[in-house]
């Protein structure tokens, strides 16, 4: 497997390499017929989400944030949540996951996503390890309806590549900073630290709620406080 995943890495950097930096703004948040999405097409408030399988804080987002946005937001109508996968190292791992999401039946991409993260640790010491990492693969797989056969030819399918240097080539054209990050409200939220301590920035400037900076915490209170801010600006805008 590991060196499967380095034929992975190599059909993909001839494209990062190659990638020039974005240029103007992103053009916002329509949904594609690619994207995978959860809630109410018709809610106030779309958040789309990069995420990268390989980012330790999208892991952290997914398994201790997420499930309260789901719960409060996504499945009582009020955010339709759509979720891009982006690339970033170790990229043979980031890759093969996305892959793996994208492989599994439609109605259980999500249930995917949700293991992937799980199993993000247990990814990397195996691969650091130089285990069987394809037998992790297998068993993820097996849990949304893959079986290893389908799961090999998925991860050997050159439409897959494509696929993902296509997904790589529009988070650069997007101006998408870093992961986890959200297009909400018509700009790019992140979590970062660019000098005065990890602060949640909207665009260039730091995100003030109530005449305060938020602190880059990618916790539930955080998270949901901003939520409520943009949900609030939407309603006043209608």
């Amino acid at each position: 497997m590991t060196g499967f995943l380095n034929r992975i890495a190599g059909a993909l950097a001839l494209l990062l390499l190659a990638v020039p930096a974005a240029l103007g703004q992103h053009p916002g948040q329509a949904e594609t017929a690619d994207d995978h999405a959860l809630g109410d097409p018709d809610a106030p408030l779309v958040i789309v989400e990069y995420a990268s399988f390989a980012c330790p804080h999208c892991a952290h987002f997914q398994n201790t944030v997420w499930p309260m946005v789901k719960e409060e937001f996504v499945d009582t109508g009020r955010v339709r949540w759509v979720y891009r996968p982006m690339l970033t190292n170790p990229v043979q791992l980031a890759a093969a996951s996305t892959i793996l999401a994208e492989c599994a039946p439609e109605d259980r991409f999500f249930d995917a996503v949700d293991l992937l993260f799980a199993e993000q640790q247990s990814l990397f010491e195996t691969a650091r390890a130089g285990g069987d990492v394809l037998g992790v693969y297998n068993r993820i797989g097996g849990a949304v309806g893959l079986t290893p056969e389908q799961l090999m030819g998925c991860l050997q399918d050159p439409a897959m590549n494509e696929a993902l240097n296509a997904a790589a080539q529009q988070s650069v054209e997007y101006e998408i900073p870093g992961t986890p990050a959200f297009l909400i409200g018509g700009d790019v939220l992140i979590a970062t630290n660019r000098g005065a301590g990890p602060l949640f920035y909207y665009g260039d400037e730091p995100l003030i709620l109530n005449g305060e900076r938020v602190p880059g915490h990618l916790n539930e209170d955080s998270f949901r406080r901003i939520i409520l801010h943009f949900l609030n600006e939407s309603d006043s805008q209608n």
